[in-house]
């Protein structure tokens, strides 16, 4: 029997976390990815950070705290800690531990963009080894609507959604919608697909849609039907048996309509029934290693090695 190379294992990449508009000045979230737990907060300057969740102190769980100027505070004794995971004042000490000073507290690196919030995860902890790219469509240039999204935890991993990459059947069987012609390409840290695929009562006739990921969790789309739409497929393991998926989409104004939002939240509404459809089958389907393929289910092997980058090989003992 041939092993899964990937069970059991956390890919390194940068990993969506959170829009942008769920995060405000002052505020923090509690995120649980890659059974572990961290904490997110925007400062007063406008700076989104992500650090381990527990105090360095004696362990309480800095989601529970709350947020003054740059700084998170503890909630049990009042430790704050600065957007680099130093700690910056003990209230009721004379002086603040070299060890705190120095950062107890690991930070992890984050980049706001597209109007979305990701953070980079190694797990051996090396820095990020490339970058996300803008998108000024995706960023929040004057034209385009607000992201309309949609989240699913899931029994699934990551290896199981990039495969919808290259799987051309699947979009005739699963979501009645048939690819009439394809190409798929590696490229480093990205693979990406364009395709044409027949078209959707709302969507548009024909969908011409170029899919892209960079890195093993975050998909860009572009498609061109009845209106413009920029749309993100973002994926972000929660252990190793779990993911956090998220479907956003949005639209292109019209300056014809008179509320192109509306339009856009229907767009999203069809965008996420077709995902559903999907993610109804990762819920309940296995991982074949070996799998029992033909001529006309496209390049599974390529993608496989391709996402096979992002994971550290097994320690073998000598």
């Amino acid at each position: 029997m041939i092993k899964d190379y990937f069970a059991g294992k956390y890919p390194r990449g940068w990993f969506a976390v959170l829009f942008s508009d769920e995060i405000k000045t002052g505020e923090i979230k509690s995120l649980s990815y890659f059974g572990r737990e961290f904490v997110a907060f925007r400062g007063e300057n406008g700076q989104v950070s992500v650090l381990d969740a527990f105090c360095p102190h004696l362990g309480a769980h800095l989601g529970d705290g709350k947020c003054e100027g740059n700084t998170i505070v503890c909630p049990f004794h009042e430790w704050k800690f600065s957007q680099t995971g130093a700690c910056v004042d003990v209230p009721y000490a004379t002086r603040i531990p070299v060890k705190a000073k120095e950062g107890a507290l690991q930070s992890h690196p984050v980049r706001e963009v597209n109007q979305i919030v990701h953070m980079w995860f190694d797990p051996a902890g090396a820095p990020p080894t490339w970058e996300l790219p803008l998108d000024e469509c995706m960023n929040g240039a004057p034209g385009w609507t607000r992201w309309y999204f949609k989240r699913w935890r899931i029994r699934t991993q990551g290896k199981e959604i990039i495969e919808n990459l290259v799987d051309t059947p699947h979009f005739t069987y699963v979501h009645g919608s048939p690819i009439e012609d394809i190409v798929i390409r590696f490229d480093g840290h990205v693979a990406s697909q364009q395709s044409t695929i027949g078209g959707h009562p709302t969507l548009g006739k024909k969908l011409t849609t170029e899919a892209t990921y960079f890195g093993p969790a975050v998909q860009h789309i572009t498609m061109d039907g009845t209106y413009p739409s920029k749309q993100v497929n973002i994926h972000t393991p929660v252990d190793t048996e779990h993911v956090d998926v998220c479907y956003g989409i949005k639209l292109q104004r019209d300056p014809a309509l008179h509320d192109t939002d509306a339009i856009a939240r229907e767009y999203a509404r069809f965008a996420h029934e077709a995902f559903e459809q999907d993610v109804v089958i990762w819920q309940r389907k296995i991982y074949r290693a070996a799998p029992l393929l033909c001529d006309g289910d496209g390049p599974l092997f390529q993608l496989r090695d391709w996402y096979r980058q992002f994971f550290e090989d097994e320690i073998r003992s000598v």
